[in-house]
Formats: structure tokens, C-alpha cells, sequence
């Protein structure tokens, strides 16, 4: 039926156009909108016939007075306590005579409650888990919030703990998530705009900005992106990333995610928008920037001299991850002669008898570190660790002592492995680990003019990409001298006094608060306001 519809269309004038053969796949594939019957029995049938085979399916006909009187929830996504106080026994206590709707919706103080009136939105409501109470001889119906469905409580952030700061993390609730940044902004310029995406699944998808401080025209750029995916079902925020991404075919991720709600507030009082979907435990954030991703929440939790140190050895770590094998094998290889005769001596000696070339004993050992950290990974937490280090262990010593790899090789590789455990970014990690691979490759063809080739074309592509519109290497290109003290360092906060100015917010000032000096003393010595 759709098919042939479609070849139809396609003969009166709609070509190959995919965006409006989309727009008529998710028009035939969409529950039919038609207006809501004056009659119970003929509603009754309608819902009977889009809900057949659904176990979890619940009516209840309802005496109300002489009213007949149709309950319509899912069984598992309701709260049947409030069904119970908040519906049933506030009917009981109508007057005795037929009541129409308008005077059922009168009574139910204790539910929030909504009108609806087309077939569309009365099975959506069922899908959201809320109730819909429909009156005999009327054209409207009454969705009832009194949805609960299953979640977990909220719980420390796994993937980007702190020692201090907020504990909290996102669950997989969308209501809850944003109750945690609401709790964090009391303000009515926190805006939260909701849209439905996906045929099937129906997912709610929300933006979530500051009115005031965050530049118009992204808000604008990220509705009109949402409003153009058209899938069956939208359900994590991988998928979500993948179809709004402004470089598909990046091995960089051009949006932020994280678990943590303070981070979440951070960006957004910075002029940064926020995107949750409901069912993620996890928030993207746009525009995201490479400086973005070598930024851990703890820098902002401790003083700034600290995290001035801890954040440059972050970004030696970054960099080392990528370049220390290549480094490595490109000096053994090639350019033996920038290495120091005491040194060459030594590594040489450790070399003597290894029977494959250095480019093989690298690739072999960084894909060896790499199972067993994946491994690591998909095992229980209780086991999990345990055979990450001590197979780590095992395997580099019995590979040494077969005589199949040097010793220097497994030191090379294990700090190339520690150097990638200290960025807080998971998604940015495994970018890293896959380049490490394309840079071994070219050190053991090139050396290091291979290197320096690869790496002026990964910098190139780094100053090309952009995140919704802003520069993806900024502040450093272009440069913003006014940006960079949140960059390699992080000055203290009676410095920072402006926000990004990449992202063009529109009040661009975030701090008025005087710089802290020591109090004046009066000539006799005590101290004076």
C-alpha cells in the first residue's frame, strides 16, 4: 500500500526527493488522526482494534450517575493507588445526576489533567503511560497524569566520578533529569522545548536552554535539526548524535555527552544548549569544542593552581596517547641517529633475537593491550578489572621472556595505555585509540617525516570541523586571547568574567563580582570595612 501510493506520488511530480517521501512514509506509517466518537461503544472499538494483542491493555467501564463512563491505561505505567484516591473517589462524590465531561474534569483536583480530541493523541497518551477517561456523548477526553513508570534512583556518576563536587548523575527518566537542572537553575529563563520523534517509539526529545544568554540563531539550528530526522524509532543518544552531527565521517565527536547534571548547568550558563532524550541517561551538549573534552568537573571543585597543573599534564597525556608508539618505533626504525648512543646501545640489546620488525611488535602489543582492556570492559565490575591488569601483567611478561617482544615495547605501550586513562572523556578516548593505529603505520613506512606529514593533516582536520556553527578548535583557531583562560589553564573565577566569546552569547557577562582584596588597616593598626 505505501509503495504503491509512493509510485504514484512519484509519476504526479515528487521525483527522488527524500525529504518528501519521507514526509509521506511517516504520514501512511502514523496512527490515523480522525476526531473522537460521541459514543462509547464505537470508541471502545477503535481502541479494542489499535491495541489488539496487547496483554497489558486495561478498560474499565465506570457508572458515573447514569454516565457511562471509559478508563483506558497500560497496565505497569500507571500509579493504581491514584487511580483508586485521585479518579474513583472523587466520581463518587458527583452529584447524583448524569455528569457531562466538563464537570468530571472539575472534580479531579488531585491529577493534572488535559483535553484531547483525535484518536492520535488518545493513543499516544496510552503510550505515555497516563490514563484517559472518556464520557459517553462527548467529543473530548481526559488524559490523566498518573504515570509511574519504572526508573532507577539517582546515583553517583560511574563514568565521570569526582572526589568533590555533586555526586548526582541522570537517570533514565526525562521528567527526573530535568527536575535535576531545574533544581540547580531557579529561574524562568531556563526554557524547555519539547518535540516527538520517531514513527514507532514516539520519543520525546527535549531542548533545553537560558533565554537571555544563549545566541537565538543556535536554538533555531538545533530545532530545525531535530525537526528533519525522520527514523521508526529513536531510543539512545548515540542515534540522536549520528543524525545531527555536523562532520558524519569524523572520527572526533562533534557533540559532548555526560551524566552529570552540574556540568550540564556549567555549559548552559555559559551559552551552551543542552539535549535530552527520554530513556538516555545522558546529556548532549552543542556546540562541542576540542578544549571541551580534556576538561574534567573536578577542575572547577579545586583551586585553580591545582588545576592549572593537573590540566596541562591532561593535555601532554592527550597527546602523548597518540604519538609515543609511533615515536617509538619511528627512532628504532629510521632515525636511529637522534637517539642517544647509551640509550641506542641498550634498547638495540633488547632488540637482539626479537624475531619480527618493530612496526609488528608495536601493532601486536597495542592490539594485545586493546583486548584485554575490552575484555576488561564487557566483563562483571567483580572480575572485570582483575583480568584487565593481571592479564596485562601476564601477557607482557611471557611475551618478553618468550623472546616476542622487547621489553622497552611493553613499557611504550603500557604508558600509551595510562596516558588515554587519564582523559575524562570516553567517547574523545577512543578517537585516540583508533589514530594511534594510522601513526604506528606511518612511522614504521616513513619515520618521522611520516609522522610530521599525518600529524599536519590531523591538525588540519581539526581546524576544519565545526560544532553547530563554532569552530571546533577554538579558541585556539581562531585565536581568542580572551577565551584561552579556560584553555590550557583555568584561571581563578574573579578572573573569568565574561563568557566564551565563540559562542556570541548575548549578555556576555557572567561575573560582577569585585576581585577579593585584603581589608585596609586603620593607622592604629585594626582593621577597618
Amino acid at each position: 500500500m505505501i509503495f504503491d501510493k509512493l509510485r504514484r506520488t512519484k509519476r504526479k511530480g515528487l521525483g527522488n526527493d527524500p525529504g518528501r517521501i519521507a514526509s509521506l512514509v511517516d504520514t501512511s506509517l502514523s496512527q490515523p488522526d480522525e476526531p473522537l466518537p460521541t459514543s462509547v461503544e464505537r470508541l471502545r472499538s477503535w481502541v479494542q482494534e489499535d491495541w489488539q494483542h496487547c496483554d497489558d491493555f486495561q478498560l474499565r467501564d465506570v457508572d458515573v450517575h447514569g454516565t457511562r463512563v471509559l478508563l483506558i491505561w497500560l497496565q505497569g505505567l500507571v500509579d493504581l493507588a491514584r487511580i483508586e484516591e485521585g479518579v474513583l473517589e472523587p466520581l463518587e462524590k458527583l452529584p447524583k445526576r448524569p455528569p457531562d465531561i466538563r464537570q468530571i474534569g472539575s472534580v479531579l483536583h488531585t491529577v493534572r489533567i488535559r483535553w484531547i480530541q483525535t484518536r492520535h493523541e488518545l493513543n499516544t497518551a496510552v503510550s505515555d503511560g497516563q490514563m484517559v477517561l472518556y464520557a459517553d456523548g462527548s467529543k473530548l477526553a481526559l488524559v490523566l497524569d498518573i504515570s509511574k513508570p519504572p526508573v532507577r534512583a539517582i546515583e553517583k556518576a560511574e563514568n565521570e566520578p569526582t572526589l568533590q563536587g555533586p555526586q548526582e548523575a541522570f537517570v533514565e527518566h526525562l521528567a527526573l533529569n530535568i527536575a535535576l537542572l531545574r533544581k540547580r537553575i531557579r529561574s524562568p529563563h531556563l526554557k524547555v522545548e519539547s518535540m516527538r520523534i520517531g514513527v514507532y517509539s514516539k520519543t520525546t526529545v527535549c531542548i533545553i536552554y537560558l533565554e537571555g544568554i544563549v545566541k537565538p540563531t543556535l536554538v533555531e539550528e538545533a530545532r530545525q535539526r531535530l525537526r528533519k530526522i525522520s527514523v521508526d524509532g529513536l531510543n539512545d543518544i548515540n542515534k540522536l548524535r549520528e543524525l545531527i552531527g555536523d562532520a558524519p565521517y569524523t572520527l572526533f565527536p562533534t557533540t559532548e555527552e555526560t551524566e552529570r547534571p552540574d556540568r550540564v548547568t556549567g555549559s548552559l550558563l555559559q551559552g551552551r544548549i543542552a539535549i535530552m532524550l527520554d530513556g538516555a541517561p545522558t546529556c548532549m551538549m552543542v556546540p562541542a569544542q576540542f578544549i571541551y573534552f580534556l576538561a574534567s568537573a573536578e577542575d572547577y571543585y579545586i583551586n585553580y593552581t591545582l588545576a592549572l597543573f593537573i590540566r596541562i599534564l591532561r593535555h601532554i597525556a592527550y597527546w602523548s596517547s597518540l604519538l609515543l608508539p609511533s615515536l617509538y618505533v619511528a627512532l628504532l626504525s629510521y632515525n636511529q641517529d637522534l637517539v642517544p648512543t647509551p640509550l641506542l646501545v641498550t634498547v638495540a640489546a633488547q632488540h637482539r633475537g626479537i624475531p619480527f620488525p618493530t612496526i609488528l611488535e608495536a601493532t601486536v602489543m597495542m592490539c594485545a593491550f586493546e583486548a584485554l582492556r575490552e575484555a576488561g570492559t564487557r566483563l562483571p565490575r567483580a572480575v572485570g578489572q582483575s583480568v584487565s591488569i593481571v592479564g596485562t601483567l601476564i601477557v607482557g611478561d611471557a611475551a618478553v621472556r618468550a623472546g616476542l617482544v622487547s621489553p622497552g615495547m611493553v613499557i611504550v605501550v603500557a604508558g600509551t595505555g595510562v596516558a588515554s586513562f587519564a582523559l575524562p572523556a570516553y567517547g574523545f578516548v577512543n578517537s585516540s585509540r583508533i589514530i594511534q593505529f594510522a601513526f604506528v603505520t606511518v612511522a614504521g613506512v616513513f619515520g618521522l617525516v611520516g609522522i610530521a606529514i599525518l600529524g599536519v593533516v590531523l591538525v588540519t582536520h581539526l581546524v576544519s570541523l565545526r560544532s553547530f556553527g563554532v569552530p571546533y578548535m577554538a579558541p585556539i583557531a581562531p585565536l581568542t586571547w580572551s577565551d584561552m583562560k579556560d584553555m590550557f589553564i583555568r584561571a581563578p573565577w574573579f578572573e573569568t568574567r565574561r563568557r566564551p566569546n565563540q559562542l556570541e552569547p548575548i549578555n556576555r557577562v557572567s561575573n560582577r563580582s569585585p576581585t577579593p582584596r585584603p581589608p585596609r588597616k586603620s593607622p592604629s593598626g585594626e582593621g577597618q570595612r
